[in-house]
């Protein structure tokens, strides 16, 4: 397989009621463990990257870095821009090579986001690349952006379908009451909400603030129609907690910090990648080149 488009995984995901992990790496290592799981279950995945992330390394230094490690993978792989509200930022990483953008104008009036979001789709596709959008505002924290407990705003369904329509995004990302980070208390997720969204839109669903939910929530929510969960929160805890683990002054080889921490990452993502169904889910998905790679 090769470096794929998100649109054409999610399709097949929507179709076969599995859901493909978005996992949220920062490093090669991070990013390495992902890709080694997902070749021993067979499953395609997509590499998630931050604008933090793209930030502390710059745009071109990462996508030199992550776009070998996926070109020889055995598996489909995306490498997607998590929520980004710089419109020049999401240009320079398709300009770079990445194969789907989230941008999140789910912060502006409902018109200002169809207008940007349509912005960006417009772009993406002159290089073959997915974009996902976001509608309602989503609690917790995501890097800079922070939304406290009470202010977030679930989706309207009818401005959902609006606004679905009128970007033409290949993915769509509604605010059901999920939390970015870690949960204090049990989430309050709007099922029936989601469902209806799921029926009455063609594109594929995504829920962001995955780290956290119990199991059967991930399979309801699979059920209903979620084809992307986003997990991020859980591989930067076992990435520090295998750092906190292993670091002591008998122990300062940094090979094998990197072994044992690079397990603890595979670990979590194992879990995930088996729990929403994609293992073994390669047969039928095209190697398809993308364009201005």
């Amino acid at each position: 397989m090769a470096i794929t488009s998100m649109k054409r995984l999610l399709r097949k995901a929507k179709d076969e009621r599995y859901a493909i992990a978005a996992i949220n790496i920062f490093n090669h290592l991070t990013a390495r463990a992902v890709i080694r799981v997902a070749e021993e279950l067979s499953s395609p995945v997509i590499l998630q990257t931050s604008p933090g992330t793209v930030k502390f390394y710059g745009a071109t230094e990462l996508a030199n870095m992550l776009m070998p490690m996926a070109e020889k993978t055995s598996v489909p792989v995306v490498i997607h821009l998590d929520h980004c509200t710089e419109t020049s930022l999401a240009m320079d990483c398709l300009n770079a090579g990445w194969t789907s953008i989230m941008f999140d104008g789910s912060h502006l009036p409902l018109r200002e986001n169809i207008k940007a979001t349509r912005g960006i789709v417009k772009y993406a596709y002159s290089y073959d690349a997915s974009v996902e959008g976001e509608l309602g505002t989503i609690a917790g924290v995501e890097e800079d952006i922070v939304i406290n407990n009470g202010n977030e705003a679930l989706v309207n369904l009818d401005d959902a379908i609006i606004f679905v329509k009128e970007t033409g995004i290949d993915a769509f990302a509604p605010a059901i009451g999920t939390n970015h980070g870690l949960y204090k208390n049990s989430p309050k997720i709007n099922f029936n909400l989601f469902s209806d969204i799921v029926r009455n839109i063609d594109c594929p669903c995504v829920v962001h603030g995955g780290t956290g939910l119990d199991d059967n929530v991930f399979e309801k929510l699979i059920l209903l129609g979620a084809t992307k969960i986003n997990i991020s929160t859980a591989i930067k805890i076992a990435y520090t907690s295998g750092f906190k683990k292993t670091l002591t002054e008998d122990n300062l080889n940094p090979l094998k910090l990197d072994k044992y921490v690079s397990g603890s990452v595979e670990s979590v993502v194992k879990k995930h990648l088996l729990l929403f169904g994609s293992a073994q889910k390669t047969d039928g998905i095209h190697n398809d080149t993308m364009k201005g790679i």
